[in-house]
């Protein structure tokens, strides 16, 4: 119950802050970034009825009773709190800050804009939601066409910048175009940072005051390995565990005062699941 109300509440977080980087950086300065946002942006400067706002809340309905019809009920359950919020949270901004221009050098505001909005978009996904949208089209294309989601993605946001173009000219889309590839590459960093940790393998003459020291102080997980040198044929422990980069200094100068001659060497891991990471360690 707590560990779903804290995701309920990064999902809320982060989601205001994508519509802030949304709204602050692209919207207002007419930069389509393929999504529903992009859409919203496109139909609001077409058909004025509406605001960006308004037009993205209005799709994401349109689009969340097409995934109840055509892929199950249960489809993105998670999904219809981020996406209402990112809607709610550009209509709000629209009403209380319709002139606010936070930059005028567009390439700044690609950065920031993209910038925030796939950090915040991959801390969405990290949380087992997404920020529905066209993600949903890409869903169905998926189940019904057998498009890959990969290929549905790129298509439509093909679409929406080739839009943009008529509406807000070829050098805005051109930015789009810059913001889109920039979203992709900090989206692909971002989630894989976002669990991303370090294995540290020690071979030492010391393994046994080394594992000990890793499970008392650390309380970390250890793997022993058998090994044998190739040179001395001395038969040792190798240890192996796996922490978060934070701790990693800390544990390394720790194996150093037990061992200054220990054999040390680490690397990084994108994700990891297991007693420790995905649940409570020694629970």
């Amino acid at each position: 119950m707590v560990k779903n109300f804290k995701k309920a509440i990064n999902i809320g977080f982060n989601s205001i802050l994508l519509a802030f980087g949304l709204y602050f950086f692209l919207v207002q300065h007419k930069i389509a970034p393929g999504g529903v946002t992009g859409i919203s942006l496109i139909m609001a400067n077409v058909f004025t009825i509406l605001t960006v706002g308004q037009w993205s809340l209005l799709l994401n309905i349109i689009l969340f009773i097409l995934a109840f019809f055509l892929m199950g009920k249960d489809f993105g359950k998670k999904t219809v709190l981020s996406a209402s919020i990112i809607s709610l949270a550009i209509m709000f901004f629209e009403k209380y800050f319709p002139d606010t221009i936070l930059s005028n050098d567009m390439i700044i505001n690609i950065i920031f804009g993209a910038g925030i909005e796939s950090y915040a978009l991959s801390c969405i996904f990290f949380n087992d939601s997404s920020s529905g949208g066209t993600d949903i089209i890409a869903a169905i294309f998926n189940k019904y066409f057998k498009i890959s989601l990969a290929k549905s993605l790129f298509a439509i946001d093909f679409l929406v910048v080739m839009l943009s173009i008529k509406e807000f000219g070829i050098e805005v889309a051109l930015y789009a175009v810059l913001c889109v590839v920039i979203q992709s590459f900090g989206f692909n960093y971002f989630i894989q940072g976002l669990g991303r940790k370090i294995a540290i393998t020690v071979i030492s003459d010391y393994s046994n005051e080394i594992n000990q020291m890793i499970l008392g102080k650390y309380k970390r997980g250890v793997t022993l390995y058998k090994a044998e040198g190739g040179y001395s044929h001395k038969k040792r422990d190798i240890i192996l565990t796996v922490v978060p980069f934070r701790k990693y200094i800390s544990i390394k100068d720790d194996i150093l005062k037990i061992d200054k001659n220990a054999f040390v060497f680490a690397h990084s891991i994108s994700e990891v699941l297991g007693e420790g990471f995905t649940y409570e360690v020694f629970e």
